[in-house]
């Protein structure tokens, strides 16, 4: 009895040992979500002010997504309730004003929502919008000291019928005067930034781009949807009226990657962009504000440089001192799953990772380790719903790459091969313990039979009736 209890004690503290940690403490793809960080809606900082960075993003399941890094270690911090499919458009700013980050994003049935980064409350949801709000920008837009949210949308055709909005957020008492509560105003409405153009508007930036003290809405556009070459625009609009500054010629592909940064270190932004199509060539690219004797409508910008074909898709785009050695790098990621780095002042290729695996369509940049370099957060995944090789279901991840020693330090979301080794030693183990109990315990009952049977059979020589004694 005692070696039975010894073994199944054994075998219970083996299978507790062994055991999983539980579902919500894991980081795995079903925590991930399908497609998660498509056309850049991801991000990384101290989103909560709680001292630690954390990574953000969006995916085609209709929840967004936190993880915190600490200790070393990425941890689950928060996973929104179901907002709606398609949750690809993604920032992080003070969007209400209240000078705390909030969490802004938009899904495929054209609503914008809007929760704090500490509480994780939900603050707004926007009216009804055009399909595929997915170009989010939190800026102050006009200038006024106030951010406002800039939305692109699109709908999945080849109409044109992609739409920039522009809203500015204010907190107000209820009727009740028991809570605030977030109103919005759109601004810019009947001027150009509010006309539909394109099918789908994903790139978006603010920034002052022709040094001029005035801000500026860039947004990048695909025009069709189907299985034909692309076709893409980058468009300047003034922060201060709606008006169109400018229209790019044709980028040969839809601009979904859109950065305005100062990449070469001369004192004047560049727009960065990357584009691509369905199974056609991918492409980086800049342009840079010279007022006359450029490229486009009116020719007010020059095309500073247009690389050679990196693969389809080149929509993940990041723009960051990634090696910390004060110099600005382009960091580039596209469908078939490799990132490309380019130097922000020669535009050359520094490196290139293997391949990754397919769809790494978002990039975010940030020192998560605080060692003075930045890491690549690249998110990784196709999703389901579509069986083109362009957008074929793949498994999820979120890739942590070191920006200067290139080394993958993690990725999140990848089945730990050593751990389900120990898993089944250990199983293996508890099953031959098990073994062990059972066979003890039949050959105890055995035992146990053979010592009734002697006890009920009667001694050799002795006639049956004898034992006992009965009558002299």
């Amino acid at each position: 009895m005692r070696r039975a209890l010894a073994l199944w004690t054994a075998a219970l503290l083996l299978a507790l040992l062994l055991s999983p940690a539980p579902a919500g403490a894991a980081i795995d793809g079903a925590y991930i979500g399908t497609a998660p960080g498509r056309f850049n809606s991801i991000r990384a900082g101290d989103i909560d002010g709680d001292g630690r960075p954390e990574i953000v993003w969006g995916n085609y399941d209709g929840h967004i997504v936190v993880v915190e890094f600490a200790d070393g270690a990425f941890r689950p911090d928060w996973r929104s309730p179901f907002l709606e499919h398609r949750l690809w458009g993604l920032d992080v700013g003070d969007a209400n004003n209240d000078g705390q980050p909030d969490i802004v994003a938009g899904g495929g049935e054209g609503h914008v929502y809007v929760f704090e980064g500490r509480t994780h409350r939900q603050l707004w949801k926007s009216p009804d919008l055009v399909r595929d709000a997915h170009g989010i920008r939190v800026a102050d837009v006009d200038s006024d000291g106030r951010n406002e949210i800039v939305v692109g949308c699109g709908y999945r055709t080849d109409v044109p019928h992609g739409r920039i909005y522009v809203f500015n957020l204010t907190q107000r008492w209820n009727a009740t005067l028991v809570r605030n509560e977030t109103i919005h105003q759109e601004m810019f409405q009947g001027t150009a930034i509010s006309e539909e153009f394109d099918a789908k508007i994903r790139g978006m930036a603010v920034a002052d781009v022709d040094r001029d003290g005035v801000q500026e809405i860039i947004a990048g556009s695909g025009v069709a949807l189907g299985e034909k070459p692309g076709e893409g625009y980058v468009r300047v609009f003034s922060g201060a009226d709606g008006s169109l500054e400018w229209k790019s010629p044709d980028t040969n592909g839809d601009v979904e990657g859109l950065v305005v940064a100062d990449t070469d270190g001369d004192g004047g932004p560049e727009i960065t962009g990357g584009n691509g199509y369905r199974y056609f060539q991918g492409y980086a690219f800049q342009y840079r504000f010279r007022g006359s004797g450029g490229v486009g409508s009116p020719p007010a910008y020059e095309q500073v440089w247009f690389s050679d074909n990196i693969g389809p898709k080149a929509f993940g785009l990041g723009v960051g001192d990634i090696d910390g050695d004060g110099k600005r790098e382009m960091v580039v990621g596209n469908q078939p799953g490799y990132i490309w780095v380019f130097d922000g002042a020669t535009r050359q290729v520094k490196w290139r990772t293997g391949l990754l695996g397919s769809d790494i369509l978002g990039i975010a940049l940030a020192d998560l380790d605080g060692d003075g370099a930045q890491e690549i957060i690249a998110g990784q995944g196709g999703y389901q719903g579509k069986a083109d090789f362009t957008s074929a279901y793949t498994d999820p991840h979120i890739l942590i790459i070191d920006g200067r020693t290139r080394a993958v330090e993690a990725v999140l979301g990848e089945q730990d091969y050593l751990e389900l080794g120990f898993q089944a030693a250990g199983l293996a183990l508890l099953i031959t313990l098990l073994a062990g109990v059972s066979r003890y315990a039949r050959r105890r009952k055995e035992a146990r039979e053979r010592e009734e049977e002697r006890a009920a059979s009667p001694v050799k020589g002795e006639a049956p009736g004898a034992a006992g004694g009965g009558p002299a």
